[in-house]
């Protein structure tokens, strides 16, 4: 009787099953691992780095493309994204396998603080008055447009300007790291022309309004005081004579006015000046009395 199989069918099929378990070995080998890779942080700042990593099994060459045409061949490092956007990042395992990731680079928050530049200034002044510009940030230079020229005006970071017309004008602020520029809107008063040496003049008249309305409450505390100040063109320390007996400095002497207010009513009923030989203002002598 025929045997079922010769010896010659048996190696020929038994070659076949090893050809078969060989494909399918190398098939589970090379063909099914996964990919093995990471990329943090998925959000970055522009000049932060990504840290990128493959762990893939049995990789050989690896391939990383950062979506703006820069590639990486090492399986791990680091990347720096020069610009905002986002980027879809590519890894190719071995010329066959892939993964994407996608990754959302935002401005810096440096670059945000450079941008927030803000003017300090007043909102009024007067003609012919210096009104000094102060720029409040960190810059690389300075262009200022104080609106009246309607030209560049100053380079200086914290420039002084007068303006000769009266009228608002919105004065601009750029810097080469600045996106947009920092505005600010100041309303120019006409110039005040009292005669300083009369005592009895509309200028003192209107201190002594400034005055009691720091005592009454009325309008702002630093608005009152301000215009104390221009009209005398006078500084904190200019020393204040009440009522012939106490000195003090005009700022203390205004604050102890808006204290007074809750307490007492205060009436300033004259205002003064007495000049130095040198024809400057030596001290301000205020006639005030208080109703209980």
């Amino acid at each position: 009787m025929n045997k079922l199989f010769s010896k010659g069918t048996l190696i020929i099929f038994g070659s076949l099953s090893f050809l078969i378990l060989i494909a399918w070995v190398f098939r589970i080998t090379c063909f099914d691992i996964p990919v093995r890779a990471t990329i943090y942080p998925l959000n970055v700042e522009v000049g932060s780095p990504i840290h990128f990593s493959d762990s893939t099994k049995n990789a050989h060459m690896v391939t990383w493309e950062f979506g703006n045409g820069d590639v990486e061949n090492k399986r791990c490092g680091e990347y720096t994204f020069k610009e905002v956007g986002q980027y879809q990042v590519r890894l190719t395992i071995d010329n066959n396998k892939t993964a994407y990731f996608l990754v959302d680079v935002k401005d810096s928050k440096k670059e945000k603080e450079q941008n927030l530049v803000k003017i300090v200034a007043p909102k009024t002044a007067f003609q012919n008055e210096r009104v000094v510009f102060m720029a409040d940030g960190d810059a690389d230079n300075w262009r200022w447009e104080f609106g009246e020229s309607g030209k560049l005006d100053s380079q200086e970071k914290n420039p002084i300007y007068f303006y000769s017309k009266v009228g608002t004008y919105e004065v601009k602020l750029i810097s080469s790291n600045m996106k947009y520029s920092a505005t600010h809107t100041i309303q120019i008063l006409p110039e005040l022309t009292f005669d300083v040496r009369d005592p009895g003049n509309q200028k003192l008249d209107k201190v002594r309004e400034y005055l009691q309305k720091i005592v009454d409450r009325k309008g702002s505390f630093n608005g009152n005081y301000d215009m104390i100040k221009r009209l005398l063109h006078a500084n904190d320390h200019l020393v204040v004579l009440v009522n012939g007996t106490k000195e003090n400095a005009l700022s203390d002497y205004c604050s102890g006015l808006k204290i007074m207010g809750k307490q007492q009513s205060t009436m300033i009923q004259e205002v003064a000046e007495e000049y130095a030989p040198n024809g400057k203002i030596k001290r301000l002598m205020v006639t005030q009395s208080s109703l209980d």
